[in-house]
């Protein structure tokens, strides 16, 4: 019997690596799971996102909908989904997003769930440091930290695979009911979609050669959702815009500094280029007329925001990539581009991503200034054959844990029933 697999998915399209989660796990299971029935339940997906799903997966079903309290699906679609489906997933993401659909499906049809690449950081936004910093804090946290919900979830879960260690020690702490509680890596290694007609175009209008030039991602400590959503700001919203004011500076400081650096080695061309919306600004504002003049003319500031298959184009051809944001580095790592993650502290626990697969070498934390950033670029500029082959190594890495990801996703699909709150009920119909 074929198996059906139902992937909860694709949270927002203002950020392009949560863009790459889908089609990367997509990939993942068309790869080592090829008779399986894909269905996608995304969040939110826009025209751009949809055109590329039906142009890099034809064969992948896409629903609508939500479902309510008892279990109800919103839509016919859904709820056909839903009756038809043998295991929900839980797509890579930097939190339990959905833990409230996880936890009605399993009411609602008795059958198993799990949990894709996901980060828990029970520490952020309260707390923030170094990745060690924040290790050391949550090996004494315990189960108290979280909502009984949220443990109820967790604990029947058929699987939780943690894209970060410090995840993965956290959830151990709390002596979960679930089987697997495993490394398992962002499903963004895995984003293979590319457009080569979208990216040809960039690489033109800004002279950048392939293999001779550096794409550059600057991002703010606290990401302004309430700006790429129109919304007025919040209170919480504005202590963080001044907090961003006072970092800014430093923070794109550093990036500023490995792009002098990196033309004056090279004479090569530098791309700043956003993986949120709200960065097209940023870049605009403090790209550009302070740099010193030998230099500005090498810089170019992506004007737009980009679609992800376009990043991931541009990003495979260029010779690195030097990010604040954490996703474009996987990008590039998905397409063999060496790549430097530099982390800030308020960035969550996800970070400890690249140690897990073996990029460290690519990881710095920006608390630390420009030089370890302009070493671990040298290092790659130096020995671009050795660079290039660690990267190949990283991906792979990557993938062959993905591949044994999809089986036991797979040897879920012949399911036992799970109970939550002791109730199992048929599955969910449509409710006028």
């Amino acid at each position: 019997m074929t198996p059906t697999i139902l992937l909860r998915s694709s949270w927002q399209t203002v950020n392009i690596g949560d863009v790459a989660h889908s089609p990367g796990a997509l990939r993942a299971l068309t790869r080592h799971a090829p008779d399986a029935r894909l269905i996608l339940w995304p969040v939110h997906l826009d025209s751009r996102e949809r055109s590329m799903f039906a142009r890099a997966f034809p064969e992948v079903e896409i629903v609508d909908g939500e479902l309510r309290p008892d279990g109800s699906a919103t839509t016919p679609e859904l709820a056909a989904a839903i009756a038809e489906s043998d295991v929900l997933v839980h797509g890579s993401a930097p939190s339990l997003v959905r833990v409230d659909d996880m936890r009605r499906w399993a009411s609602a049809t008795g059958k198993p769930y799990g949990f894709f690449g996901v980060s828990l950081d029970p520490l952020n936004p309260i707390f923030t440091g170094t990745l060690d910093e924040l290790e050391t804090m949550v090996r004494s946290l315990g189960r108290d930290v979280l909502d009984e919900r949220t443990l109820d979830v967790l604990d029947h879960a058929a699987f939780i695979y943690c894209r970060d260690s410090i995840t993965e020690l956290f959830l151990r702490t709390l002596d979960l009911g679930c089987p697997v509680v495993e490394f398992g890596p962002d499903a963004t290694f895995a984003f293979d979609v590319t457009d080569e007609e979208a990216a040809a175009a960039v690489k033109d209008a800004h002279g950048l050669r392939d293999g001779e030039y550096l794409c550059v991602v600057p991002r703010v400590r606290w990401t302004p959702y309430y700006e790429m959503l129109g919304e007025p700001p919040t209170a919480q919203d504005i202590r963080r815009t001044a907090y961003n004011g006072l970092w800014v500076d430093h923070d794109l400081g550093v990036l500023a500094a490995t792009i002098v650096d990196y033309v004056r080695r090279t004479g090569h061309q530098v791309l700043v280029a956003p993986e949120m919306a709200y960065a097209v600004g940023l870049a605009e504002r403090h790209f550009g007329d302070a740099l010193p003049a030998d230099v500005r003319s090498n810089v170019h500031v992506l004007p737009r925001f980009w679609s992800a298959p376009e990043a991931l184009t541009v990003y495979r051809d260029a010779e690195a990539i030097v990010s604040i944001e954490c996703h474009s580095p996987l990008m590039a790592i998905s397409q063999g581009t060496p790549a430097v993650y530099v982390r800030q502290p308020t960035d969550t626990v996800k970070g400890r991503m690249y140690d897990d697969v073996g990029a460290s070498g690519g990881l710095v934390e920006i608390s630390e200034g420009p030089l370890p950033v302009l070493t671990a670029l040298r290092r790659i500029l130096d020995d671009p054959a050795t660079a290039r082959a660690n990267t190949a190594a990283v991906r792979e890495r990557a993938h062959e844990r993905l591949r044994s990801m999809v089986e036991h996703v797979l040897t879920c699909a012949g399911h036992e029933p799970v109970r939550i709150d002791g109730a199992i009920r048929e599955p969910a119909e449509v409710l006028d």
